[in-house]
């Protein structure tokens, strides 16, 4: 059984494989409520991306015990894309993941790109989009601040404005001061979207991009994004795996 972590910034993501099979996925909170559900599995082989030094020496401790391989995924690390980013060392390697997740679903199900591009967004305290070219190269992308990252930075450098409820989002004009908030952060974040996939487009010859989706702030946001998307739930874990793979 193989064991995967991705430790983010916010949250700590799980995935149990045996072979191809997913067997559970899971989302912590913090490193105490992982550490108590590693301890309640079995694995023999763990796997792990991390943009949290801190949270990861402490699970990697807590792994160590076991005595078994543990393998840590980074930018040296052999994948099935090439990278072609002008500062390959401050690359998250979560990013990096959701990029290897998809290209190797797009090859397993024989895509023919032709010019599209393939792009991950993944909804965390961040938003990121990236971008794998038509012949494989991971090319960049744009990073910005997460719905629930504008909303609390909202509440916190100002005197008066709240923290409202994403699920109350009702459309794009606010009529209070609760929605007003949402429209601008969730326009903000779509606008984002639509202009990325768009320009792509016109650098693909009018093809649109094929799409994945990720991250635990996804499902507020899927349901205004008006493109044809795949939603993975642990597209990082997956092309985590497939990285563990290329090198084990």
């Amino acid at each position: 059984m193989l064991l995967t972590l991705d430790i983010g910034n916010t949250n700590i993501k799980s995935a149990l494989f045996n072979d191809d099979e997913l067997n559970e996925f899971k989302i912590h909170p913090d490193v105490e409520s992982t550490i108590n559900y590693l301890k309640s599995k079995t694995f023999s082989e763990a796997a792990f991306c991390s943009v949290s030094p801190k949270k990861e020496k402490i699970l990697i401790d807590e792994i160590s015990i076991r005595k078994i391989s543990i393998f840590r995924a980074n930018i040296h690390s052999k994948l099935n894309l090439k990278i072609k980013y002008k500062t390959p060392d401050t690359l998250g390697i979560d990013r990096i993941c959701s990029a290897v997740g998809a290209y190797d679903f797009v090859m397993k199900e024989n895509i023919e790109l032709k010019d599209q591009y393939i792009l991950t967004i993944d909804f965390g305290t961040a938003t990121t989009i990236n971008a794998v070219s038509p012949k494989g190269y991971f090319v960049g992308g744009l990073i910005a601040p997460g719905i629930k990252t504008m909303l609390k930075s909202l509440n916190e450098k100002t005197a008066q404005l709240p923290i409202p409820e994403l699920n109350s989002y009702a459309g794009l004009i606010g009529n209070s001061t609760n929605s007003s908030i949402l429209s601008g952060v969730f326009t903000a974040t779509i606008g984002m979207i639509n202009e990325t996939v768009n320009r792509l487009k016109e650098m693909s010859k009018g093809t649109e991009p094929i799409i994945f989706v990720t991250g635990g702030n996804a499902e507020f946001i899927l349901t205004y994004i008006k493109h044809n998307i795949t939603y993975e739930e642990v597209l990082v874990l997956k092309g985590l795996k497939v990285i563990y793979e290329l090198n084990k």
